[in-house]
């Protein structure tokens, strides 16, 4: 009985599949996927995936493993494949390369949707910071990755790190055989995602560093596919998923996914390699934001906003994010942006030289007290030390290396400047100024010893607690307090959109300026419009 009801059961089996098999027909879809795991965990994982766009499309669909990025690349002009699963900084050199013939679809929302960029090192290595690695060895993964590569590279240039400060450098291609290799000791430090990294702490492996949440992957679809398909897709993955789809993958759900999602990626792109993939269409309306810290923070932060305008004024608002304060003078004075946020002093050396026009002043700014936001709508820098340091005084200041961010920073530079002129000071003949270009550049440079002293904006300290060790530094003063942030329009061509912008940002919801980490944005006077202005005379 037992056998007969066996036989019956296994038999029933395979007529479901059979009967399964049958309802699918045409030709088969194929799914490109390049992937840091091996052959049978993409298949396990990506299965039940597979499994439902074959439901929803009534057809065969298959999986196709590329070895590398350049098989992949070639087997898309081979047109052997139909959607893609990638991580961000793939999708982008694709986009590229192909243009038009790669089209975003979805992405990942909930659960592990997004992960980060890691360091990482072996317990017992004595490497508790990123500066700890200087002339170590180093390993990452291949150039066009996302999170072993151009993330990573981009974490150390922000702490002005090269790869010429380390012994060695390989390209070790998988995040396994990375962190397999800082496990043994081959190497004192890799990079991957932090999915990758979770899978080894227990045996010993340590991370050191994050960078900012970036999504795992994002699902694209090529143009040899008909629309209706495609619709047909998109529709179900944005749909109640399978509980089996969301365990597999880890997440919550699928969301729309844009092109512009990316825009971040394609800015670490640029000033890693050097090649700018960032295009504006000519109704974009662009915001050069200053660059007072990484591409990732600013892209978390003000991002959001632009949205937020896109969907309120229903034109579409991008992000412009020069290299450095130099770039961003040059972009707004030759009037190639539409709007511009940037520190006061900034603004009035720019309003000399094109009629920007301030829109709004900000109100609040990042701290160290527990509520993450403080401060109205003045702002002031400050003056560190490391706590070791024989300078306990600002007369101890004379005849010694100072790091300053920029001489267009107003956190970083003006503020202390008025402040030390008060106290009768001259800062280009009592002291030895180094221009470091950004605030944590600055910090990191005093806790190095590079410099002795160094002018950061007050709320700096917060943001780049994580990157060295705080108890080290001390504030030896504090500079002269500026009007905060004008939020500016730059091309007034539109004068019903530059009055609605206005309104906007003036009544911005708290969501978005939490994650702006403002408090608000307080309508300009005139008496406003008249310090900014002066401040570039000082």
């Amino acid at each position: 009985m037992i056998l007969i009801f066996s036989i019956s059961c296994s038999k029933t089996k395979e007529e479901n599949i059979k009967t399964e098999s049958e309802k699918l027909s045409g030709k088969p879809v194929i799914i490109g996927i390049l992937s840091e795991d091996s052959p049978q965990v993409i298949y396990e994982k990506f299965y039940p995936l597979q499994k439902y766009i074959e439901k929803s499309l009534k057809k065969p669909v298959s999986i196709e493993i590329a070895r590398d990025f350049n098989d992949l690349e070639k087997k898309i002009k081979d047109n052997i494949l139909n959607l893609l699963i990638v991580d961000p900084a793939t999708y982008c050199e694709l986009k590229w390369s192909m243009k038009n013939n790669i089209l975003p679809l979805v992405k990942p929302e909930g659960g592990i949707a997004e992960t980060r960029s890691v360091f990482i090192t072996k317990e017992g290595k004595n490497i508790d910071k990123i500066f700890d690695s200087l002339g170590k060895k180093l390993a990452l993964g291949d150039e066009k990755s996302s999170f072993s590569y151009l993330i990573p590279l981009s974490m150390l240039k922000d702490v002005d790190i090269s790869l010429k400060d380390f012994k060695s450098v390989d390209m070790l291609q998988k995040e396994q055989r990375i962190a397999l290799s800082v496990l043994i000791g081959d190497y004192d430090i890799g990079a991957v995602s932090e999915l990758t990294a979770n899978k080894y702490l227990k045996d010993g492996l340590k991370i050191i560093r994050y960078s900012e949440p970036t999504p795992r992957f994002l699902i694209a679809h090529l143009n040899n596919i008909e629309r209706d398909e495609i619709e047909k897709i998109k529709s179900y993955l944005l749909a109640q998923l399978d509980k089996e789809v969301l365990k597999s993958l880890d997440i919550e759900k699928f969301s729309y996914a844009e092109d512009r999602d990316f825009d971040y990626i394609r800015v670490l792109i640029r000033n890693i390699k050097g090649k700018d993939y960032i295009e504006y269409t000519p109704k974009t309306i662009k915001v050069a934001i200053l660059p007072l810290y990484s591409p990732l923070t600013i892209y978390k932060r003000y991002d959001p906003l632009m949205r937020y305008l896109s969907e309120k004024t229903g034109y579409e608002f991008k992000l412009v994010i020069p290299k450095n304060f130099e770039e961003f003078i040059q972009i707004v004075s030759e009037g190639k942006v539409d709007f511009s946020y940037q520190n006061p002093y900034v603004f009035s050396i720019v309003s000399k030289r094109y009629p920007v026009k301030a829109l709004a002043i900000t109100i609040g700014e990042d701290c160290t007290q527990e509520e993450g936001i403080c401060g109205d709508e003045r702002f002031r820098g400050i003056i560190i030390t490391r706590k070791d340091s024989n300078i306990n005084k600002i007369e101890d200041l004379k005849g010694k290396k100072i790091m300053i961010v920029s001489p267009t920073s107003a956190g970083g530079f003006l503020s202390q400047k008025i402040y030390l002129e008060k106290k009768g000071f001259n800062l280009t003949r009592d002291f030895k100024l180094i221009d470091a270009k950004r605030q944590e550049k600055v910090i990191i440079g005093v806790y190095k010893g590079e410099a002795d002293a160094g002018f950061i904006r007050e709320a700096a300290l917060s943001v780049w607690s994580d990157e060295v060790d705080i108890s080290k530094i001390k504030i030896l003063d504090y500079g002269e307090y500026l009007p905060n942030w004008p939020f500016s329009v730059v091309r007034n061509r539109n004068q019903e959109l530059t009055a609605k912008v206005k309104e906007i940002i003036t009544n911005l919801e708290p969501d978005i300026l939490k994650k702006a980490k403002i408090k608000g944005f307080k309508e300009v006077t005139d008496k406003d419009v008249a310090t900014l202005k002066k401040l570039s005379n000082k």
